[in-house]
This record gives C-alpha cells, sequence and structure tokens, in this order.
C-alpha cells in the first residue's frame, strides 16, 4: 500500500491513454515508476495502477475477479451507467482489495455483503410495523367513540350566556371540541369553568358563535388587506433589484423582433512546450422570435470564404435555400416559428480546426529542481486583435504551497482547497497578448503539475459567421432584430 495525493492519481489517469499502444495484444503497461494493467470492457478501459514490484500474476487475478464484478452492478457499460452506479462498483471493489492487497472472495461473497440482510434487523422491522398497525386500529376505535358522543350530544342545547345561568360541563366540552376550535377569553372564565364572570350583560343580543365558513372569510379578507397595504410599502432594495432583473431582461429583448445568439465552445488538447495537439470547434445559432407579427422570418447569413467547417441545420430549416444563398427559412412558407422560444436553427463545427484558429496557446515547462519542481507557464493570444480574451484562468494542480518568483500578467494565488495554483487574467487584448509566471514547489514531481487545466470567454466567435439581416418572409420588409455573440471553454488542458 502506497499513500497517493489525488493530484498524483489524477496525472497517472491522464497518462494512461498515450500510453497505450493498440497495435500489440498485451494487458499491462509499465513506467520507470508505476505499472498499468487493464482490460478493455467494451468502449471503457477497467484499470489496475499498482507499482512494479508487484507480482503480476496476482494483479492480473484480481483483475479478471474486479472485470466479473463490474457487470453484475453496472449493466450498462458506458460512461453514464458507470457514473450511475459509481458508489455501488466502490463498495464491490473495496470488498475485493484492503490496503492495496487483495482478499480471498469470489463474485457471490461480495454480493452477499453488499446485500448487507440482517434477521435482527428484519425483526426489528416486523415489530415496528405491527406497533404501527395496532396504533392505527386505536385510532379508528378512538374516532367512532368520538364520532358517537358528537351524536348524542347532538339535541342538547348550549346555555344562554345573558341570563347569568352557569355553563354546564357538557357547554365547556363542546367549546373544547377540537373540530370547532373556539376558545374563550381567560379573564371571562373561573377557574373551575363553573361560572360567568358576574359582569353586567352587554346589551343587545347574546354572544353568537359564527360559522367556520364565515370567520375562515373574515380572517382571508383581513389577510387579503393586511397584504395590500404592506404591498404599498417599499421592498428591500435588494428584492427591488432581483425583480427588477428579469424585467429589464425581458422588456430588452421584447424591444426588437427577434433576437439571436451565435455561441461557440472549444475542446482543445495542448502538449507541455505549446504544441497543438487538437483544436475542436463547436457553435450553434440560436433564434428567439420575440413579436408574433415576426415569426415568418428569414435570417441572412455571411459565411467566410473557403470555410472548414460543417454546418448542418434544423430539420425544420430550408436546406436547399441555405445551401445556395445561406438563408434561413422555414421549409414550409405557409408555416411559422414558435414565438417566445428559443430554436436552435444552425449547428457546425470542425473537428481538426489549424494553429491559425486557436485563441490562446499556453505551455508550461517544468523541471526537477532540488527534490522538487520549478516551471515557467506562458500563454500567448493569437487572435487578441480581432478577438480579446475575458477572464483566464490557468489551474495547475499544486498539492504543496508554491513560491511564485514572477507574474508578468494578472495574479497568481494557491488555492489549497482545490490544490491547485491559479493565475488570473482579467483582460487579454492586443497590449497583453502574451504573458508568463513562474514558480517552484518543494518536494514535487514535476509529471504532477500536470494535466492544466484552462478556462476563458470572449465576446465574438472564431468562425467569422455573422447575421446580415432579418426579414419577413412574406413581404421581405426588414425585421428589427439584435445579435449576441460569445465564444468558452468547454475542455482546454496542457498536459
Amino acid at each position: 500500500f502506497v499513500e497517493m495525493s489525488r493530484i498524483r492519481i489524477e496525472g497517472l489517469l491522464a497518462a494512461f491513454p498515450k500510453l497505450i499502444n493498440t497495435g500489440k495484444q498485451h494487458t499491462y503497461v509499465e513506467t520507470d515508476s508505476v505499472r498499468y494493467v487493464y482490460q478493455p470492457m467494451e468502449a471503457l478501459y477497467l484499470l489496475l495502477i499498482t507499482n512494479k514490484s508487484s507480482n503480476i500474476m496476482e494483479d492480473l487475478e484480481t483483475l479478471r475477479l474486479l472485470a466479473k464484478l463490474v457487470p453484475e452492478f453496472c449493466p450498462a457499460l458506458d460512461e453514464e451507467g458507470v457514473r450511475e452506479k459509481s458508489f455501488d462498483l466502490i463498495l464491490a471493489f473495496d470488498e475485493v482489495m484492503a490496503m492495496g492487497h487483495r482478499e480471498n472472495v469470489n463474485v457471490q461473497q461480495v454480493k452477499t455483503a453488499l446485500e448487507m440482510e440482517s434477521h435482527e434487523e428484519k425483526l426489528h422491522q416486523m415489530i415496528l410495523q405491527s406497533k404501527i398497525n395496532e396504533a392505527k386500529e386505536e385510532a379508528k376505535r378512538r374516532e367512532k367513540s368520538i364520532d358517537a358522543q358528537k351524536k348524542a350530544k347532538g339535541g342538547m342545547s348550549l346555555p344562554g350566556i345573558a341570563g347569568g345561568s352557569s355553563l354546564s360541563s357538557t357547554a365547556v366540552s363542546m367549546f373544547n371540541d377540537e373540530d370547532r376550535k373556539y376558545s374563550m377569553p381567560r379573564s371571562d372564565v373561573d377557574s373551575d369553568y363553573g361560572a360567568v364572570r358576574k359582569s353586567a350583560p352587554p346589551k343587545g343580543k347574546g354572544m353568537v358563535l359564527a360559522s367556520k365558513s364565515k370567520q375562515s372569510n373574515d380572517v382571508l379578507s383581513a389577510i387579503q388587506a393586511e397584504d395590500a397595504l404592506v404591498g404599498g410599502m417599499g421592498a428591500p432594495p435588494a428584492a427591488k433589484a432581483r425583480q427588477a432583473a428579469p424585467a429589464a431582461a425581458a422588456s430588452a429583448a421584447s424591444n426588437e423582433s427577434v433576437t439571436l445568439k451565435v455561441e461557440e465552445k472549444i475542446v482543445v488538447r495542448m502538449g507541455q512546450d505549446g504544441t497543438l495537439e487538437s483544436l475542436e470547434i463547436k457553435g450553434e445559432l440560436k433564434m428567439t422570435v420575440n413579436d408574433a407579427e415576426a415569426s415568418f422570418t428569414r435570417v441572412q447569413v455571411k459565411m467566410p470564404g473557403g470555410s472548414a467547417f460543417q454546418f448542418k441545420t434544423h430539420p425544420n430549416i430550408n436546406r436547399g435555400l441555405w445551401t445556395e444563398e445561406t438563408v434561413l427559412a422555414h421549409r414550409d412558407q405557409a408555416k411559422n416559428f414558435p414565438v417566445g422560444a428559443e430554436l436552435g436553427v444552425l449547428k457546425w463545427r470542425c473537428a481538426a480546426a489549424p494553429d491559425a484558429l486557436l485563441p490562446l496557446s499556453v505551455s508550461c515547462w517544468a523541471s526537477g529542481k532540488g527534490g522538487g519542481a520549478a516551471a515557467t507557464v506562458e500563454y500567448e493570444a493569437g487572435l487578441a486583435d480581432r478577438l480579446p480574451l475575458s477572464f483566464l484562468r490557468v489551474a495547475i494542480p499544486c498539492s504543496g504551497a508554491p513560491r511564485i518568483s514572477e507574474v508578468g500578467e494578472g495574479e497568481a494565488r494557491h488555492n489549497g482547497k482545490t490544490e491547485t495554483l491559479e493565475w488570473r487574467v482579467e483582460l487579454v487584448e492586443a497590449s497583453n497578448r502574451s504573458g508568463s509566471m513562474e514558480f517552484a514547489v518543494p518536494d514535487t514531481d514535476p509529471a504532477s503539475l500536470f494535466p492544466i487545466q484552462v478556462s476563458f470567454r470572449a465576446a465574438g466567435i472564431i468562425s467569422g459567421l455573422e447575421v446580415a439581416a432579418v426579414a419577413d418572409a412574406r413581404s421581405s420588409k426588414p425585421l428589427s432584430f439584435r445579435t449576441s455573440y460569445s465564444l468558452e471553454v468547454e475542455d482546454y488542458q496542457v498536459a
């Protein structure tokens, strides 16, 4: 058993896909420090990480046992199915291994242990259920007894209070009846509930007991009147702001007949030296019709020449019109688009985009130094002239407290909770299109500084797609519209 940090485990798992060679028929891969023993399971891999001194035959037996357990607890062998049954798998694996060594168990013993059946627990549940049933029967008998008493007392009348006569015990019990929920002022009743206060009787009618419905209506009317008064008073500023924000956003959207959102996301894999391994760009054009008069709309899209992107329109879009004129319109001219609902009308993708379309490259040069690690992290924004970036965040795995020697742009701090060194730059534009940071971490392997996670945003897109005009499909009359462009990072790793 070797105690390992979470960052170390994530680094080993991130390195595993690069070590697999599909051309060879073997089930293990060795590095300088560890051995990967694995078995393919449909689209996933079952992976066992050991040190090189471990007995590989025992490791293979352990892997085979785990491979038998996985289908028992996770019938769907895909990422979603494993995520759904993750706790069952963890508990099953824990029964197989203890402190890095395999337990002498089989599949049936593991399943029995996880079922956790207990005779004492079943007996306790049976006793508890019988008590609940007895309590229900007793409650029914009490309810019948109370109903019988009510019927017996139904013919009795309540003595008048204005005449000064005393209340009988029957009248008192009627006042205390659970169904009526009436109460008398304590000052008006003696301690023995035997007589009414000896004050002069009020003039006019005696006390009248109102019905339930009338009392409920009076109470509701009073509450509504009170709410109306409170509603007229000033609300707290924070509450006003929260109420006003959605209203203001809805008002701004409704000012234009059509609202369009052009969104792009990127998936990037970079080498440690800043070499681009893969760049995928995905985009979508979303349209919202705010005015019923503008529901028969057509959108003219302007595309850059020589585009390497693949486009796909919504099934309800006229594909021929898009192919010939890059116009988005309903395929059935007699039908309109839904009003008030956001609809994705166009999607595009570039699976292997070139380096020229990468908005930001990040590199990390790490080396061992005195038992620790020293690193220089750099970024460079190749499209900063036309696509400024905001909220750049570079997160470097770092379990120990680093010594930061230089930060060329932005600020850097160590987050002990997430065990990462975070480098943040609020805005990257032409004036600061490149920057660097230097730091050192004692007692750390340089390989544990990877993978590095990068995120940023931009108020623009890479593909260059533009919404040129929006018009009514019937009359060709121009319609007012508003377009927003945004770029986000879906996944960006440096490893």
